[in-house]
């Protein structure tokens, strides 16, 4: 940690009219000295700044600098800077250490700075929990010192003292183990290649709970064995143990209640399967044929499911009062469970993060039986899946809660075909990047590296890097207007529009080659049929009814009049205003200097 040079980049941004929230962040704060004359301002100073170093040491360490007003309107009343006779550097230092528990040693700088003292105490990230001797424990949130209490104090033990609830001792016997959990789980043990663990799952759960990590030091079933494994019995000693399911016609609406805590006994290698076959009976479906390969299409994937409910019970602080709740309907499916993120997990990086888990014992069990995964908390498979139906990315929030909100809908069937066409590689179809890249510019017209670096949970630079990766593929390209910034705007290439076809919610500018064929057939015959955009550009049903449907959502052709508008025989004509102004035009070839696809430079 450089504190006196964190120190002093921070001092020199500071100017007249400026506002010290700018400058502070999660590792960095302003103190000022009290001035002389109030006899109690010291020592309400030296609590405060004791509180701001607990502050930084239970989250990932910080710089408090010392001598600076910052509530001040000009430099000059900002650097107030330090008397260092009245306060001696190395007193300071000792009066933090003896007023923290377990006591702090900060790293403490003198720097002098337009002929004034400042003090930069540098506070590296705790290895315990911190608290000053008065009992007062705090925490760094973005630029704020928070109270730690409850379930976030009791999490950041957890990760700093190594506790792990599911690892502790159930209280029960290996005779408390289901059969038929353990029979399921042997059987996801077998479809993983692991036919030894398997075997003794079957043939002696106490060996089988040794050798798969879910007993304790002594050989008892720990708490994880139970929730994954338990007899209906020996889950009701489980405080908090169950899950309420209901659906609604919209989120706001009257629920039905599909499953009460009450109506299940199962444990967690069964419910997971369970509540799977519940919200997938009704699910919205639609099966889509492309070339000899059947998609199915459905508003929340399996994979999905199996994810966000494995996760409810696999992270949550079951020390905390309260049950998983999963409500449904046709806009959205939230899932909820008790206790927020732990303290060295953020919200906005949970996509990459791959922190030991709040349940450990219980994790990698459900990891080693595939019902989830171990690291990067499983977002990362959720946001794949979801983004391959062209679908928003779902929606996280942190509070005494977790809740995930998956969108609702079967997703986009001309996105799941373009993902399946020659348009893209199958190593990009399938990177959660350059999906959520894609998903993003269906509805909006241009994106760049600044704009899309929250969505994908990544700094701008390697958001830019995505968006170069895909302009390899030919799949954007930048703007006229921006090519030459150090973070252009991109579009989606011409080649890409026309793969993409109705995929895309906004409306574009030009027509592709494709589209050119087709007005020139229709110049030349005056009529145009399915099977006509079938033979002239080598396609399938499906896809000759999209592009048909697009130009005439355009108002480039409509029905003929004569001819039936559904059925084998629908016909279209040329509308006569679009024939004068969409004038015939070589095919563009794909490239970087290619000029933009839309209405002016994004």
């Amino acid at each position: 940690m450089d504190v006196a040079g964190t120190a002093e980049r921070a001092i020199a941004q500071i100017g007249d009219g400026w506002i010290a929230g700018d400058v502070e962040d999660e590792a960095l704060d302003f103190k000022r000295f009290p001035p002389s004359g109030d006899r109690r301002a010291p020592e309400k100073f030296l609590k405060d700044l004791a509180e701001s170093v607990v502050c930084f040491a239970n989250g990932n360490g910080g710089v408090l600098i010392v001598g600076v007003a910052d509530k001040a309107p000009t430099r000059a009343q900002a650097l107030v800077g330090v008397d260092p006779v009245r306060w001696p550097l190395s007193e300071l230092v000792a009066n933090l250490f003896t007023r923290t528990s377990p006591s702090i040693t900060v790293r403490a700088h003198a720097l002098t700075i337009e002929g004034k003292t400042f003090y930069a105490l540098g506070v590296p990230p705790g290895m315990d929990v911190y608290s000053t001797t008065e009992g007062v424990y705090k925490i760094r949130i973005e630029d704020k010192c928070m109270p730690l209490e409850g379930e976030q104090l009791r999490g950041l033990r957890a990760v700093r003292q190594g506790r792990d609830w599911s690892a502790e001792s159930s209280g029960a016997s290996w005779k408390d183990l289901s059969t038929a959990a353990l029979e399921h789980g042997a059987r996801l043990l077998r479809r993983q290649g692991s036919d030894e663990l398997a075997a003794m799952a079957l043939e002696n759960p106490a060996a089988f709970g040794r050798a798969s990590g879910i007993a304790t030091k002594d050989g008892d079933p720990t708490r994880a064995a139970i929730l994954l494994y338990g007899t209906s019995h020996a889950l009701q000693q489980v405080p908090e143990w169950g899950v309420n399911v209901q659906t609604r016609n919209s989120p706001g609406g009257d629920g039905r209640v599909l499953l009460r805590r009450g109506d299940t006994s199962l444990p967690l290698v069964l419910l997971i399967d369970q509540l799977i076959t519940i919200v997938g009976a009704i699910a919205q479906t639609q099966i889509i044929r492309v070339g000899a390969e059947q998609i199915e299409l459905v508003d929340y994937p399996d994979d999905v499911l199996r994810e966000i409910f494995a996760n409810a019970f696999a992270h949550r602080d079951w020390e905390a009062s309260g049950l998983v709740e999963i409500i449904h309907s046709p806009a959205e499916l939230a899932v909820s469970s008790p206790g927020g993120l732990l303290p060295n997990l953020r919200l906005d990086r949970l996509l990459h993060d791959t922190a030991s888990p709040r349940n450990r014992v219980l994790a990698a069990h459900m990891a080693r039986l595939r019902l989830a995964e171990m690291s990067g908390l499983g977002f990362d498979r959720i946001f794949r899946e979801i983004g391959k139906l062209g679908k928003e990315p779902p929606v996280l929030e942190d509070g005494p809660r977790f809740r995930v909100v998956l969108p609702g809908g079967a997703g986009d069937e001309a996105f799941a075909r373009f993902l399946r066409s020659e348009a893209i590689s199958d190593t990009l179809a399938e990177d959660v990047d350059v999906l959520m890249a894609l998903t993003a510019l269906r509805n909006s017209r241009s994106v760049n590296a600044t704009t899309l670096s929250p969505r994908l949970q990544r700094n701008v630079g390697d958001a830019q890097r995505v968006l170069e990766r895909m302009q390899s593929a030919s799949l954007v390209h930048p703007t006229r207007g921006t090519a030459r910034r150090a973070h252009p705007n991109y579009t989606l290439t011409p080649t890409t529009v026309a793969a993409m076809r109705s995929a895309i919610t906004y409306r574009t500018s030009t027509v592709d080659h494709d589209d050119q064929k087709l007005l020139r057939h229709l110049k030349r015959h005056g009529r145009i049929t399915n099977e006509d955009v079938r033979n002239y550009l080598d396609c399938d049903v499906e896809t000759a009814r999209n592009r048909l449907t697009r130009l005439r959502r355009r108002g480039v052709i409509d029905f003929a009049p004569d001819a039936p508008r559904r059925g084998a025989f629908v016909e279209y004509v040329l509308v006569r205003e679009s024939e004068r102004s969409l004038p015939e035009r070589p095919a563009p070839k794909p490239s970087v200097d290619q000029p933009a696809l839309f209405d002016g430079d994004v």
